[in-house]
């Protein structure tokens, strides 16, 4: 076996040793935190505790298949199928992003400033955590997912129904949008925003399993799906009708210009936690 013995003090240093090659020790210890209160419900301090509890060869596999996963530096919310978002847990797989804590900042503002009884269209919807965040968070009259890959549109069904909730998923390319006749209260949006070339910068966890057509535009069409999803609002936002946006802090300035050229009005860029230019708002 891979261990000498099936206590949890062995696993932890089989695993601590196994990640710290690839991660600091930090972040190798909290992937290791994680793996407990999956598979466990454990915290750390039950994992300090427990320390010579033995574990079972079925979930010493699962520990150890686990690592060899994160070793090929696969995400671990991909190999345990599982994001945290706004104190939810979401299902997550490759079709769709990892929820970021950037757009958690943008949901979070949506709840604060949009009514109860509002109806909301997610374009872009990857595996639904704005739309499901907000529908559990607000009393909704509607909220639709919009998404191009039917594998993101039924994660965005199996979250939703986890919780109970109801969200309808419509199929559709917003690059190419035609012979849609609703209309909505806020149209959010977290579009494809990272550059080809900053490509050279990213992690290889995320350009190996994130999926690139969430992620990245042409270098030369920065803010193209910002443009037709401007223009999609113009027509399908009822009056007063709020947008959201998250934005690559690169081209903010670039996003509001697009939608003051609009007739957009009350446009704003918002600072995230970290100071950059992160989210636009405005009103039609």
């Amino acid at each position: 076996m891979f261990v000498k013995k099936n206590s949890v003090q062995a696993i932890v240093d089989y695993l601590k040793e196994g990640l710290v090659a690839l991660y600091p020790l930090a972040e190798a210890e909290a992937i290791i935190a994680v793996l407990f209160e999956h598979y466990h419900s454990w915290n750390r301090v039950d994992i300090n505790l427990k320390s010579e509890e033995q574990l079972s060869e079925s979930e010493l596999l699962k520990l150890h298949h686990a690592l060899k996963e994160l070793k090929e530096f696969r995400p671990i919310q991909y190999v345990l199928g599982v994001a945290n978002f706004y104190n939810l847990k979401l299902m997550v797989n490759e079709h769709v992003l990892i929820p970021r804590q950037e757009t958690e900042e943008l949901v979070d503002l949506i709840i604060t400033e949009v009514d109860n009884g509002k109806s909301i269209i997610d374009i872009g919807s990857g595996s639904g955590c704005i739309s499901v965040s907000c529908k559990k968070s607000k009393n909704l009259s509607a909220v639709y997912a919009v998404d191009i890959d039917p594998h993101a549109l039924q994660l965005v069904s199996d979250n939703a129904k986890q919780y109970n909730l109801e969200i309808e998923t419509i199929r559709m390319d917003v690059l190419n949008w035609s012979d849609h006749e609703r209309k909505y209260d806020v149209v959010v949006s977290n579009p494809p925003y990272v550059l080809e070339k900053e490509k050279a910068s990213m992690h290889q966890n995320v350009l190996r399993y994130e999926p690139e057509l969430a992620l990245f535009v042409q270098d030369h069409e920065p803010i193209i799906f910002y443009e037709h999803i401007a223009d999609f609002s113009v027509k399908h936002l009822n009056t007063d009708g709020i947008i959201y946006f998250e934005v690559n802090e690169k081209f903010a300035d670039e996003v509001a210009d697009c939608l003051k050229f609009r007739n957009f009005k009350k446009i704003r860029v918002i600072k995230d936690l970290n100071g950059k230019d992160r989210i636009v708002t405005a009103i039609v």
